[in-house]
């Protein structure tokens, strides 16, 4: 009996890592999460399996994109039970459908959707791969398979299991498409589901700033305070907002000096942001030193940040 409970939990076992790899997997190229690199290098030289995956991790990210297909498909080869693998082998081909030629566009672009279905098919709560599913069918064309209805049922099968993720999906879907309406309604319900999320307050006030609704931005950041008192994400959350606004000025820079003040903890927004956003009120204030000198810092932290880029170049 007792080895037979041993052997039930193993799958589970499996499924727990194979989800916490995609996890790692997805935080690659974010500056929100700085040591996933280097954790999936190490990773990379693991056995066949799983340092395939994590070799097709790094290519991905890197824009290798045929090269990440590579590697995914041995991960695949590997353990064709593996849910994960199956969607990042969809992602590789999906990537590779964007930038192929029309001839080869088609093929890819079933084979993207074939590796998702698989991986929602081995399992259903997988709900990367649902979400997966769900940009598949809003960026298809028909003739492709795409298809708005059967995006928005899969958005209801992951709301079913998870409201939040579902939420968030919705809101995400609908922004694309400019149903603003459909935005702030999802945004407003993930707010008031958790109330304690800043993550769903600051969607919900970004969704009002995307419409310069200004008045309506600014009092749910008050709701957001009052709701979560003294949480430093809500400083970078106000410093963002003045600078988007031009509203508010001096509140937004102190916010944002107490934010640079801190240490974000993986996940939130990392300083180059916060310099980014501080030199765009230096520079609204008529501070174009000042503001030079934060783009400049944004850019030597991470010289990816194309708004903080941008900035650099348009004050020189």
């Amino acid at each position: 009996m007792r080895l037979a409970l041993l052997l039930l939990a193993v799958p589970a076992t499996l499924a727990a890592q194979s989800k916490a790899d995609g996890t790692l997997c997805g935080h690659l190229g974010n500056p929100r999460f700085p040591t996933a690199r280097t954790s999936a290098q190490q990773l990379a030289q693991s056995e066949a399996g799983r340092g395939a995956f994590f070799a097709g991790c790094l290519a991905f990210v890197d824009g290798q994109y045929g090269d990440a297909a590579n590697a995914f498909q041995r991960a695949v080869a590997a353990d064709a039970s593996n849910p994960v693998a199956h969607f990042y082998l969809g992602r590789a081909y999906g990537a590779q459908a964007q930038r192929a030629n029309i001839f080869s566009k088609a093929s890819l672009a079933k084979k993207t959707k074939h590796e998702f279905d698989r991986a929602v098919q081995l399992d259903p709560e997988y709900l990367d791969a649902r979400e997966g599913l769900v940009e598949y069918y809003t960026q298809a064309p028909g003739i492709l398979g795409g298809s708005k209805e059967k995006a928005r049922a899969q958005i209801e099968e992951i709301r079913r299991r998870d409201t939040w993720w579902g939420g968030f999906v919705a809101a995400r879907i609908a922004g694309r498409d400019r149903d603003w309406s459909t935005v702030i309604h999802e945004y407003d319900r993930l707010a008031a589901e958790y109330p304690d999320s800043l993550n769903a307050w600051a969607s919900l006030a970004f969704g009002y700033a995307q419409q310069k609704r200004w008045d309506d931005a600014w009092q749910t950041i008050e709701r957001m305070q009052h709701a979560v008192p003294g949480s430093m994400l809500s400083h970078f959350v106000v410093g963002r907002l003045a600078a988007e606004s031009g509203q508010q000025l001096e509140r937004g820079e102190q916010s944002l000096k107490r934010y640079l003040a801190y240490t974000p903890q993986p996940g939130e927004p990392p300083l180059a942001s916060a310099h980014w956003r501080l030199g765009t009120i230096y520079e609204e204030r008529g501070r174009s030193d000042a503001a030079r000198a934060e783009y400049q810092t944004a850019v030597s932290l991470d010289p990816k940040l194309t708004g903080a880029r941008d900035a650099l170049a348009k004050l020189k």
